[in-house]
Formats: C-alpha cells, sequence, structure tokens
C-alpha cells in the first residue's frame, strides 16, 4: 500500500523524531512511503532515507484554499495518509472536506498532558466522526478518544513510541572519578529543569560530577530561568548546556547516568535512547514509556520530587551500572525494536484500508 506521513515540519522533537523512524522502518520493510512537510522539511528531515521522497507543501497561509487543493491532490496519491499531530490533522480534514477523496485518514495522537487536559480542541470531534481513524502512544490517548471523543474502539489504536537503535563505533569513556550526568529534554516549563539544577545541588555536596543539558530551546523565558537557576544554585563550572544537538543517541554514549525530571510525557521518547545505548537513568514516572520500562526496571523510576530520595537513587544505581545492561538490552528487544513496530504499524494500516 502506498503510505503519506505528514506533519507540518521535522524540527527536533518527540513526534518529528517518531515520523523520521517508522519512515525508514517501513521503507527498510520495503513499503511505499512518502513525507510530506506542511511549512517546511526542518532538521530532521537530513534523518530520512535518501530514498525516501519528501514533498514541502511551503503553505505560508494556514487557510489558503489554494494550499489545500494541492495537499489534498497529493493525498488523493495515496491509500494511507498518517496525519502526526492534532492540528496538522485538523488542516489535512479540513481539505479532504472541501474536496474530498477515497484515502484513509489517520490521526496519530502525540499529545503529552492528557491525564491533566482531557478537553477536546475546536473542530478536532467533528472531523474524527467523519470516518478517520485515531492511534495514540499512551493508553490514556486510547482512553480518551473512546470516552471523550466518542470514537468506536475498533478504530482506535495503541502505538507506543520507539527508537530505532544506532550501531555506534565509540567506546563509553574510561572509568575515572567523575561522574558525567547528561539530561536530554527541549527547554519547557514541563521538562522541569528547575529541579533538576535544585537536585544537582544537593547532588554535589557527595558526588564530583558533571553534568550536560541537551535540548532545543522552545520557550525563551524558560531557558532564561534555567541559566539563572544554573546560576544561583553555583552549577556554572558543572553544568554545560547544549541547544544545537539534532543526534542524541550519539552523545549519550559517553556518559555515566541520565536523569529526566519531565512532569508529563506522552513517551518520553529519551528514555527509549538511554535503553538503546544501555545507559542507566533515573527519571520521573510519567508517560507510557515510563509505565512499560517499569514493568522491568523499577529501581530506574521515581513517583515524587523529593530531592533526597533522587540522590540516594543515583547513588544506587551508580553503585553497580553494569547489573542493568542486560535487562535494559532485553526491554529494548521486546519493547522496542523496529521489527515490533513495524507489525503494529502494518497491522493498523491494514485494517484500514480492509474495514474503510
Amino acid at each position: 500500500m502506498k503510505v503519506l506521513q505528514v506533519i507540518d515540519q521535522l524540527n527536533v522533537g518527540g513526534a518529528e523524531r517518531v515520523l523520521v523512524d517508522l519512515s525508514n522502518i517501513l521503507h527498510q520493510h520495503g513499503e511505499e512511503v512518502t513525507v510530506l512537510t506542511l511549512v517546511r522539511p526542518g532538521k530532521l528531515a537530513s534523518q530520512l532515507s535518501p530514498d525516501i521522497q519528501v514533498i514541502d507543501l511551503k503553505r505560508q497561509f494556514r487557510f489558503s484554499l489554494y494550499k489545500m487543493f494541492q495537499l489534498n491532490r497529493i493525498c488523493r496519491q495515496f491509500d494511507v495518509v498518517h496525519v502526526h499531530l492534532r492540528y496538522n490533522f485538523r488542516y489535512v480534514a479540513l481539505a479532504k472536506y472541501f474536496f474530498g477523496g477515497k484515502f484513509k485518514l489517520l490521526l496519530h495522537d502525540h499529545f503529552g498532558d492528557i491525564e491533566n487536559d482531557k478537553s477536546i480542541p475546536f473542530g478536532l470531534k467533528f472531523f474524527l466522526h467523519r470516518n478517520p481513524w485515531f492511534t495514540g502512544v499512551s493508553q490514556p490517548l486510547v482512553d480518551w478518544a473512546v470516552q471523550y471523543v466518542g470514537l468506536g474502539s475498533e478504530r482506535v489504536f495503541l502505538l507506543p513510541n520507539i527508537i530505532v537503535r544506532k550501531e555506534l563505533n565509540h567506546h563509553r569513556k574510561p572509568e575515572t572519578s567523575i561522574v558525567r550526568i547528561v539530561l536530554v529534554s527541549n527547554f519547557r516549563e514541563a521538562k522541569n529543569h528547575v529541579f533538576a539544577c535544585r537536585l544537582l545541588a544537593t547532588l554535589r555536596g557527595s558526588l564530583n560530577f558533571t553534568a550536560t543539558f541537551i535540548g532545543q530551546v522552545i520557550d525563551q523565558k524558560f531557558m532564561k530561568r534555567v541559566y539563572e537557576e544554573i546560576s544561583n544554585s553555583d552549577l556554572d563550572d558543572v553544568v554545560t548546556v547544549i541547544n544545537d544537538c539534532t543526534d542524541v543517541q550519539s552523545e549519550i554514549g559517553t556518559f555515566d547516568l541520565a536523569i529526566h525530571t519531565a512532569y508529563q510525557e506522552s513517551g518520553p521518547l529519551v528514555l527509549i535512547e538511554y535503553l538503546a545505548q544501555q545507559l542507566p537513568f533515573v527519571a520521573y514516572k510519567t508517560g507510557e514509556v515510563s509505565t512499560q520500562i517499569e514493568s522491568i526496571i523499577p529501581e530506574f523510576f521515581l513517583n515524587n520530587f523529593q530531592v533526597e530520595q533522587w540522590v540516594e537513587r543515583i547513588k544506587t544505581v551508580l553503585h553497580q551500572p553494569r547489573q542493568y545492561t542486560k535487562s535494559m538490552q532485553e526491554a529494548f528487544d521486546s519493547l522496542y525494536s523496529d521489527k515490533v513496530y513495524y507489525t503494529k504499524s502494518i497491522s493498523i494500516y491494514s485494517q484500514m484500508v480492509v474495514n474503510g
């Protein structure tokens, strides 16, 4: 079948990463897949297989009827149009409403705050009840689609995020007395970097470490606040901030431990990247990925933001980090391999095509 993956732009983010990985996986398994960006390709477009066609709609005005017509004409060439993120789905669905077409429409919902916000964005329910299909990256999203939006369970699927493991040539750094800690999260309020700074300030009293924050700047005001917190916590000499990294897996292999302090997530994808490169971590338990991994390695998760408990857990994990290598390998292979993801995705597409 012919599949079109749609997003506004491929900037560095979770949904964008999923689109790139899914497209590459489909292509590697011989499926005919094309990627369409509504606004511009973005940085992650370069990580798509060179054999995957990328169509850029170059939309400048959201409600340009000409661009909607162009988009719809492209969608008509495919069996399945797989749209990532709610606002992009509404745009594609509106184009189909105006101009028609027999293609099957799928919303891939990556919304990360579903536990706190179960509201239905304007127009979404209307378009979802015109026979599109729905897949969510977490069980709460699936439950929301059935219970709040009112979709039939036969048209709703769970498709948890995965990451394609990269085979890297470098080796982890030699053991030294300085522990290298990494936190990978884009800079916005929900990622909770401020707590991370307070944690590191306390940890400094009993551990010799350096820390690196890796992430794109989503909220400039919050980024400023993070810099202020680093300074106020006297962490300037041990914390480094990197804003331009687009390939996390290639970087994390040189660290000893990761922390993840976000208080709300749909994924988080980065935990899968830590598993892929067998980097132990300590994280707040939020999101579908956390639920899955915790069932295998519960030591990696906390359900509170008590600094003292985080410090003790970090020390526990660092005490014998290699004891987690096997369980991390097994967790990645059983939950997040590209074969598992391909099978789930094709099953969804097949049901859409067969059942209309």
